[in-house]
């Protein structure tokens, strides 16, 4: 598979299950909220190590994407390490983040 298609399936289940953790909130439902951080930080835990296995053949910064995708990686096992819902939930979103903005993973998405 292709780097970046890979890519867009993983942002694809990222905005799936921040969907339905924003259900969650709405709904006061803890548990489906912290099973949906813990899932978003599980996938993006293993995504340096999956997009590895990918074709970068297209890709002409394919160093540059992957370091970037370690960072994600590494963020992401930290945050199940301490296991803190915040930090989880905050994956992939600059300080400056507002509502309906790209995330970092769908920013780097764009630049393929």
């Amino acid at each position: 598979m292709q780097l970046k298609e890979y890519l867009m399936q993983t942002a694809a289940q990222i905005h799936a299950l921040e969907a339905k953790k924003k259900q969650a909130i709405a709904a006061d439902n803890k548990q489906q909220y912290l099973d949906c951080v813990r899932e978003k930080a599980a996938i993006l835990s293993n995504l340096y190590e999956n997009a590895q296995k990918q074709d970068v053949s297209a890709v002409t910064n394919a160093k540059n994407i992957l370091a970037a995708l370690h960072g994600f990686s590494n963020s992401a096992k930290q945050a199940l390490a301490v296991n803190s819902p915040w930090f989880m939930s905050e994956l992939l979103y600059p300080e400056d983040y507002q509502e309906n903005e790209p995330n970092n993973l769908d920013k780097l998405i764009e630049n393929l």
